[in-house]
């Protein structure tokens, strides 16, 4: 039975009942004393039992809320900063001073070159080495010796041997041998080439043509190598004119 017909049966019992409420006594005949199985008001009561069970069975179950918890806030503990000493001990570190070695025993030491010996002075340190240099060099010998006493008027050549210490090779057509200063006695250019080519270590011979003035008196003159416009490896004769 649909929902329309409960209430279709529904109505018409209530309608009943009111025209039988409203109806005068006397024209209403009294219900009997018992009411049978089959009675009309047996009917009614069992119609409507069924319809009510039918609509409380068709209605949707009632939602029964349900009580959710709340979420409990936790309370965080903050942890608290915990002071750290420390103790700074300052310790002494020794600096070796840097000196240079003690020689004893007043040896003296050969010097290159120009330089010279440190063993004389009593300083009792070493003196330090010159870092090598590109273009360097040592004279080994020279003639005339200075003070050399020579005739006036004549010729001499002036011969001198050098040794490369420096770290460049001294090319022939590089390296030049020219005049640097004091009396020019050679007859000629005041340059010329180097005998050969020399490599660091190696040793060359240099010969120059000159000529004594007539006038007698002492006189010098000094020449070089040159490279470029550098100029190094310097010797100078000195003898006396008679």
């Amino acid at each position: 039975m649909n929902r329309r017909n409960v209430r279709r049966i529904t109505l018409w019992l209530i309608v009943i009942m009111v025209i039988l409420g409203c109806a005068t006594p006397a024209l209403v005949t009294p219900p009997p004393s018992a009411s049978g199985p089959g009675s009309i008001e047996t009917i009614i009561v069992q119609t409507a039992m069924a319809a009510q069970t039918q609509t409380a069975i068709r209605l949707p179950p009632s939602a029964t809320p349900s009580l959710i918890p709340s979420p409990t806030k936790t309370s965080t503990v903050t942890p608290t900063p915990t002071a750290t000493i420390l103790f700074l001990i300052a310790t002494h570190t020794s600096v070796p001073s840097a000196t240079s070695p003690f020689i004893g025993g007043g040896g003296s030491n050969t010097g290159t070159g120009s330089g010279t010996g440190g063993g004389g002075s009593g300083s009792g340190f070493v003196k330090p080495t010159a870092t090598p240099q590109e273009w360097t060099c040592r004279v080994l010998s020279k003639s005339p010796a200075n003070n050399t006493v020579l005739v006036a008027g004549t010729s001499f050549k002036a011969t001198w041997t050098v040794q490369n210490t420096g770290t460049k090779t001294w090319p022939k057509q590089g390296v030049d041998v020219v005049y640097q200063s004091g009396a020019r006695l050679n007859a000629g250019k005041p340059y010329y080439d180097i005998p050969a080519g020399v490599g660091p270590g190696g040793t060359v011979t240099i010969s120059v043509t000159m000529e004594v003035p007539k006038r007698p008196k002492e006189y010098s003159t000094r020449w070089s190598l040159m490279v470029g416009r550098t100029q190094f490896c310097s010797v100078q004769f000195v003898f006396e004119a008679k």
